[in-house]
């Protein structure tokens, strides 16, 4: 049996355990899957404990994508690209660092929304590891220009100015630019059950715009941000499309085969729905 884990802190309201068994039991794959809540002081301890224990790879998410870069004994160039690590295999006494957040954000934002960033003006709200991954991935997409927002507004110039460096268009923004992107992306933890408040509201959005946002809701499909959308009359979509593509995206890092999205879809939608 091959095993697998997801870590974080706080990591509870993670789905990415019955995401991922469903696929295993349609596919007839032998693996496990688990979750772990590991403290950032933690991480390096952790993963070589589980590489130790025989693991074949791990998933990361808040507030571990950025911390684990440095950690990894080789990086794909999209985990290079996006200077961010979702995903780590242990192969070879080995750490090996990936991204598929990039990749599987596109891939949602165009099966639910059907919007494709290039020659859009966007915007990505929360700089973090995830936020961050994104915005890359919407300039290299050929987004017209990205407005960056995050509460750490010297996060959000760093990220800008990189962008910039790299010959793209980019500024930190304030709340009340917003309204000028066509599509926004949705990537700070607001709508988890510790951060019930919407990321913007009604009044700072506008008509036919296009809003992704990334968290996976708990016990409702319409996480905060998206209700505010919803009467600012924008079209919205939750991440559990993003969760399923950037989950299928790393089980075939980790072993070469394909994922049943089907199943994991299904798996995160009645997570989702009957989530306390």
């Amino acid at each position: 049996m091959q095993r697998f884990a997801v870590l974080g802190h706080p990591i509870n309201h993670s789905f990415s355990p019955v995401m991922h068994t469903a696929s295993f039991r349609s596919i007839g794959f032998d693996g496990e899957y688990v979750r772990l809540d590991v403290p950032p002081e933690m991480l390096g301890d952790a993963l070589k404990a589980l590489a130790d224990e025989g693991f074949s790879g791990v998933n990361l998410t808040i507030p571990h994508k950025m911390l684990a870069l440095p950690m990894m004994d080789a990086l794909t160039p999209e985990a290079q690209r996006l200077g961010a690590v979702n995903t780590v295999r242990f192969a070879q006494g080995r750490m090996e660092g990936h991204n598929t957040d990039g990749p599987g954000f596109l891939a949602a934002a165009q099966a639910t929304l059907g919007v494709d960033p290039a020659g859009q003006a966007c915007a990505v709200i929360g700089c973090g590891g995830a936020g961050r991954a994104i915005a890359i991935t919407l300039a290299h997409a050929g987004a017209k220009r990205i407005g960056l927002l995050d509460l750490d507004r010297p996060r959000a110039e760093a990220l800008a100015a990189e962008l910039r460096a790299q010959g793209f268009a980019a500024q930190a923004i304030g709340r009340d630019a917003l309204r000028e992107a066509d599509f926004l992306a949705q990537c700070s933890p607001s709508g988890l059950a510790v951060f019930p408040e919407p990321a913007a509201t009604a009044d700072e959005l506008r008509a036919g715009q296009a809003l992704y946002d990334i968290v996976i809701p708990p016990r409702h499909p319409q996480t905060p941000t998206m209700r505010e959308a919803a009467k600012a009359g924008a079209r919205a979509a939750n991440g559990v499309r993003m969760l399923v593509e950037q989950g299928a995206l790393s089980f075939t890092y980790w072993t070469g085969l394909e994922a049943d999205r089907a199943a994991m879809l299904r798996a995160v939608e009645e997570g989702v729905s009957g989530h306390e």
